[in-house]
C-alpha cells in the first residue's frame, strides 16, 4: 500500500467505521510492525495471546478500538513504551463526546456551540493528542500536561500561529488560490477587492491558527476611492465592517478573528510608493498623494463603529488598530479624527491605540517591528512582499517558578533560564513539523503558504517568530517580595529586572538557535485560569495564597503577564507608565486596558490621554474597554451590565464584555474570567 493514499485507510481498514470484517489475527501483526517498527516475532506474539483472550472470552462483538486497546495492554507488559505510543489510537470516550455534544465548551468564547462548533473540538480533541504523541518530545509535553507552560492553539498543531500581511498582495495578483475552483483577477472596483480581501482572509483562517491582521487597509484602498462619493465610501465602509463582523462561517463557526492596521497620516514605507490600482495596475501616484481619500475611508469606518450594529451592540471583528507616530500629529485634521476615534472607544471600546515610536511599525499579531526607512526607499520592501507570521506561542507560568524557588532569587533564576530552555525546544520542534508539511509543497496541506506568485513562498520561515508568552509576573513578585507590582517601588523594581532577564535569554537563545524569539502578552482567555487551577492542585497550600479570585467557587486566575492586578487602585496615568516600562522588553504584543464606567470620560479627555500615553510613556499599545447588555427582546443595547433591560424591563439579556483580548458574551466565560471581570476596577480619568 501507499501510506501517502489515505482514502483507503479511512473507508475500508477502519472496520469501526463504515464496514464489519471477519476475525483476522495477521492483521494485528500487519499493524505493529506497520506502525511500531517491533520485530515479526513479537508481533506474532502478541496477536496470538490477544486471540486467545478473545477466544476465552464470552464477547461476541469486537471493535477495532477494543481490539488496539488489548494489543496496547501486551506492549505495556512487554515495557515497549515507545511502540505503545505509537500505536496509540487518538479520540474521545463516548462520555465526552455525549457531554460536548450537549454542553458548551468555554475554553474559546469565540466558538459558538454549534455542531460545526464541536466539529472543532473534535478535531482539536484528536490534533491535541497527535500533537503530544508525534510533535513534541516527552519533556515538552509533560511541561505542558503538568502547567509549567502552555502551547497555545495545540489542537492546531498543522497549522502556524498567525499572520500579517499587506492587501496589496490581492490588489496585484487577484485571488489566486491553489486547489481553488476559479481564479479572480485583480479587482476593478473597491466593493471586488473588499470581496477578495475577506475571502482571501477566510482561506487563511484555515492556514493559520490565531490573528489575521491586515496592514495600511484605508491607505491600499485609497486609489479605489478616487471617484467614488462621500455616500460611496461610507457604504464600503459598512460593508468592511460588516463582512468581517458576520463571517460566521469560518472554522468551528468562529467570526474570522480580524485585526485590520490604520491610519490617520500615510505611512513612510508608502508615501514615496507608486500606488497599485484597479485592475492591478500602477496608478502613476504615489500613495502620499491620496492621503485625503484614505483619511476620508478612514473617518467612515469610525463612523460605522461608532454606531454599532443593528442592536447597538459593539463589533467583535474586525478590531481597529490605529497607529499614533510622530507624523500623526503634524497631519492635517489629527486632532478633529483623534476625538472621533475617542468618540468610539468611549461609546463602543472598539479602537485600540498602537504607539509607533522612533519609525517603528509594530505588527501585535506576529510580535513583528518594521523599521521604517525613512529617505532610503531601496531598504523599504515592497508592500506586496510585506507579510509576516509567527510559528507558535507558548507561555511560562511564572508564579510556580517562584513556588519551585522557595524565595531564593538565584534558584528563581536558574529555573526561568531552564525553563525558556525548554519552551525553545517546543518551538524548534514545532518549526519541524511545519517544514516538514511545507516539503510537500503544492501537494501538501499547505500548498497555499507555499504558492510563489511574487518570486517567492507566501509563508517565509527564516523571517517568522516565535512567541514566549507571560503569565503571571505580578504573583511572581508578590510571592518573592511580599507586595503586589502596585504596592510597592521594590516590587515594580524587581518586576523590572525579572523581564529584563527574560528578553536577555530570549536574545541569547534566538542567537543560538537562529530562530526569532520574542516575549509576548500572552493570550488571556483561558491560560491564567488553566495555570492557578493546577498550581492549586500541585502546589497547595502556598499557592491558595496567591491566586486570584475565589477559590472556593474555582473562579481562579492568575493576573496575565505584565500587567498591574486587575483590582489595583491606581490611577490610568500611573499604570500605563509602569506597565510601558516593561513594554520596552516586549517585542510581541504588549499592552494596557483601561476599564471605562456605564458612564465614561468625555472623548476629549480620552484624546488627551492617548497624547499623554504617546508623549510621556513608553506604552506600546493601550485599549479603552466597556461592557454592555443586549436584550433578545426588544434588540437594544445599553451601557453595563444589568440583569434587565433598561429599555423594556425584560431579563432575556445577555452581558458583553472585553475581559479577553476581544468582545465576548458574559455567558461564553470560564470561571477564570468570571472572577477577573468581578474583581476589575474602573478607571477614572
Amino acid at each position: 500500500m501507499d501510506f501517502r493514499e489515505t482514502t483507503d485507510l479511512t473507508l475500508f481498514v477502519r472496520t469501526s467505521g463504515e464496514d464489519i470484517a471477519a476475525w483476522n489475527r495477521q492483521r494485528i501483526v500487519d499493524a505493529l510492525i506497520r506502525e511500531t517498527n517491533v520485530d515479526a516475532e513479537t508481533a506474532e506474539a502478541i496477536s496470538r495471546e490477544v486471540e486467545h483472550q478473545i477466544a476465552s472470552s464470552s464477547m461476541g462483538f469486537l471493535t477495532a478500538p477494543l481490539i488496539r486497546e488489548m494489543v496496547n495492554a501486551r506492549l505495556i507488559e512487554r515495557g515497549l513504551e515507545s511502540a505503545t505510543r505509537m500505536h496509540a489510537r487518538l479520540g474521545f470516550p463516548l462520555w465526552d463526546v455525549d457531554h460536548l455534544m450537549l454542553y458548551q465548551n468555554k475554553e474559546n468564547a469565540n466558538v459558538p456551540h454549534t455542531p460545526e462548533g464541536t466539529n472543532l473540538i473534535f478535531a482539536e480533541g484528536i490534533k491535541r493528542d497527535y500533537a503530544l504523541l508525534k510533535v513534541f518530545s516527552d519533556e515538552v509535553g509533560y511541561a505542558h500536561l503538568a502547567g509549567d507552560i502552555h502551547l497555545h492553539h495545540i489542537g492546531f498543531i498543522d497549522r502556524p500561529y498567525c499572520s500579517c500581511q499587506s492587501l496589496e498582495y490581492i490588489k496585484k495578483f487577484g485571488l489566486n488560490l491553489p486547489d481553488a475552483p476559479a481564479v479572480a483577477a485583480p479587482a476593478e472596483h473597491a466593493e471586488v477587492l473588499l470581496a477578495h480581501m475577506v475571502r482571501f482572509a477566510a482561506a487563511l483562517q484555515g492556514h493559520f491558527s490565531g490573528a489575521i491582521g491586515w496592514l495600511d487597509v484605508n491607505v491600499l484602498f485609497a486609489p479605489f476611492l478616487e471617484k467614488l462619493s462621500d455616500g460611496a465610501v461610507e457604504q464600503l465602509s459598512q460593508m468592511l465592517v460588516y463582512e468581517f463582523a458576520q463571517q460566521a462561517v469560518g472554522r468551528g463557526g468562529q467570526t474570522i478573528f480580524t485585526d485590520v492596521h490604520l491610519q490617520w497620516e500615510v505611512p513612510l514605507h508608502l508615501r514615496d510608493v507608486e500606488a497599485v490600482g484597479p485592475g492591478g495596475v500602477p496608478t502613476g501616484k504615489s500613495y502620499g498623494e491620496y492621503g485625503s481619500h484614505a483619511r476620508r475611508f478612514l473617518w467612515s469606518l469610525f463612523d460605522v463603529y461608532r454606531k454599532g450594529d443593528a442592536s447597538g451592540r459593539p463589533f467583535t471583528f474586525p478590531r481597529p488598530l490605529v497607529h499614533i507616530t510622530e507624523e500623526f500629529f503634524r497631519t492635517d485634521g489629527h486632532e478633529a479624527f483623534l476625538k472621533h476615534a475617542c468618540e468610539v472607544a468611549a461609546e463602543k471600546g472598539n479602537p485600540a491605540f498602537i504607539f509607533d515610536r522612533d519609525d517603528a511599525l509594530n505588527l501585535s499579531e506576529c510580535g513583528y517591528v518594521l523599521r521604517e526607512a525613512a529617505g532610503k526607499p531601496e531598504e523599504t520592501p515592497q508592500p506586496w512582499t510585506m507579510r509576516y507570521a509567527a510559528i507558535q506561542n507558548v507561555s511560562i507560568n511564572l508564579p510556580r517558578l517562584a513556588y519551585k524557588a522557595g524565595g531564593d532569587e538565584e534558584r528563581l533564576f536558574s529555573l526561568l533560564e531552564r525553563r525558556m530552555e525548554l519552551v525553545a525546544q517546543a518551538h524548534e520542534q514545532k518549526k519541524y513539523f511545519i517544514e516538514r508539511l511545507l516539503s510537500h509543497g503544492g501537494d501538501g496541506p499547505l500548498s497555499m503558504l507555499t504558492m510563489d506568485l511574487d518570486g517567492s513562498s507566501y509563508l517565509s520561515l527564516p523571517r517568522a517568530t516565535y512567541l514566549i508568552g507571560v503569565v503571571g509576573l505580578n504573583e511572581l513578585v508578590k510571592r518573592q517580595k511580599g507586595a503586589h507590582l502596585h504596592e510597592s517601588e521594590e516590587a515594580r523594581r524587581f518586576g523590572s529586572d525579572f523581564i529584563k532577564r527574560m528578553k536577555e535569554i530570549t536574545d541569547s537563545l534566538s542567537a543560538l538557535y537562529g530562530m526569532n524569539f520574542i516575549l509576548e502578552q500572552s493570550p488571556a482567555e483561558s491560560t491564567p485560569y488553566r495555570f492557578a487551577r493546577l498550581d492549586l492542585k500541585y502546589f497547595s497550600p502556598e499557592a491558595g495564597r496567591y491566586v486570584r479570585g475565589d477559590i472556593a467557587r474555582g473562579e481562579v486566575y492568575y493576573t496575565n503577564s505584565v500587567l498591574f492586578d486587575i483590582a489595583a487602585p491606581v490611577a490610568p496615568r500611573e499604570k500605563v507608565r509602569y506597565e510601558g516600562t516593561l513594554h520596552r522588553f516586549i517585542d510581541g504584543e504588549a499592552l494596557s486596558h483601561l476599564w471605562l464606567g456605564p458612564n465614561p470620560s468625555s472623548p476629549e479627555r480620552l484624546a488627551e490621554f492617548v497624547t499623554f500615553v504617546f508623549h510621556e510613556t513608553t506604552n506600546r499599545q493601550i485599549i479603552f474597554s466597556s461592557d454592555f447588555t443586549t436584550c433578545r427582546a426588544c434588540r437594544r443595547t445599553a451601557a453595563g451590565l444589568r440583569d434587565s433591560c433598561s429599555f423594556c424591563a425584560s431579563d432575556d439579556v445577555e452581558g458583553i464584555t472585553r475581559i479577553t483580548g476581544y468582545y465576548s458574551r458574559v455567558s461564553g466565560l470560564n470561571r477564570g474570567k468570571i472572577a477577573e471581570l468581578r474583581d476589575k476596577r474602573e478607571s477614572v480619568f
